[in-house]
């Protein structure tokens, strides 16, 4: 779900009840998603899915070595530092 900012300003309460409740809410300004409102337990479980894909591909990189170009390195060096800006949302609608 989309909120623009001064709804969320003006009805805090009732957004992060709805983000405890499992809701994603993009809060906009000018239109333009800016940041997201998710629960604690929403944020934990997808840090520890990434975690656990980065994991998975850093095992398949080790297996793989002969095979692969240094971009993958740089990947997940990319991944590791700003791990926000490189995944996906964490959760989809189908809260997945």
């Amino acid at each position: 779900m989309t909120a623009p900012l001064y709804d969320v300003k003006a009805r805090l309460s009732e957004y992060v009840t709805m983000a405890e409740e499992g809701e994603v809410i993009v809060i906009t300004k000018h239109g333009k998603g800016s940041v997201m409102l998710i629960s604690e337990e929403n944020m934990m479980e997808w840090a520890r899915k990434s975690a656990q894909a980065t994991s998975r591909l850093k095992k398949w990189r080790e297996k793989y070595a002969d095979c692969l170009s240094d971009e993958f390195d740089v990947l997940l060096e990319d991944i590791r530092k700003e791990p926000w800006s490189s995944a996906p949302p964490p959760f989809n609608e189908a809260g997945i």
